[in-house]
């Protein structure tokens, strides 16, 4: 997309929000091609860094229940005999194995 927009560290720029385009000219800003990244800022167009990959332990943090869930969970399973608890942390523990 064409934003004003002023190199900062090249590819990364800072962008003009405003609509005063002649004060953005004014102050060494100018009409390109950018593209806002995965961490917020803005980069020249097809310059944004790849997002890292994340480790097996954010991966999983990610899809584990909360951990009030966990207990509950826990609990439904001592009262109603059943193993959802530990099947749900298995099978995310089996999609995401240490690296």
């Amino acid at each position: 997309m064409k934003k004003f927009a002023k190199l900062l560290d090249k590819p990364l720029v800072t962008i003009f929000l405003g609509t005063d385009t002649e004060w953005a000219v004014q102050n060494g800003f100018q009409e390109m091609d950018v593209e806002q990244g995965y961490d917020g800022n803005w980069y020249l167009f097809g310059h944004v860094p790849a997002e890292a990959e994340k480790s097996y332990i954010e991966k999983r943090l990610a899809e584990y229940p909360t951990l009030s869930d966990q207990l509950d969970m826990i609990y439904w399973d001592k009262i109603n005999g059943t193993n959802l608890w530990q099947n749900k942390i298995t099978e995310i523990k089996t999609k995401y194995p240490k690296s």
